[in-house]
């Protein structure tokens, strides 16, 4: 199975213009696959997200009634 990521290497690689047709972009892919010159790309390998969580300092409290007011919001989210 032909994945994208080999469609958009190919692309990057013969520095294909916008405005080619579809099809002569599509043949040109397929000649170089099916001659078997094409080597996929290797498997991208994303850095692990570093991530600092912020609590604030004081604990919310519900407010007695359970109805939040534009305040408790951004008291919420606001550090």
């Amino acid at each position: 199975m032909i994945r994208y990521a080999e469609l958009v290497d190919y692309i990057k690689r013969n520095h294909v213009n916008w405005n080619t047709d579809l099809f002569d972009v599509l043949r040109g892919f397929f000649e170089e696959y099916s001659r078997h010159d094409y080597s996929p790309p290797p498997p991208l390998s994303t850095p692990p997200v570093q991530q600092e969580f912020i609590f604030p300092s004081e604990e919310f409290k519900e407010p007695a009634d359970g109805e939040y007011t534009t305040q408790d919001i951004l008291n919420l989210f606001s550090t």
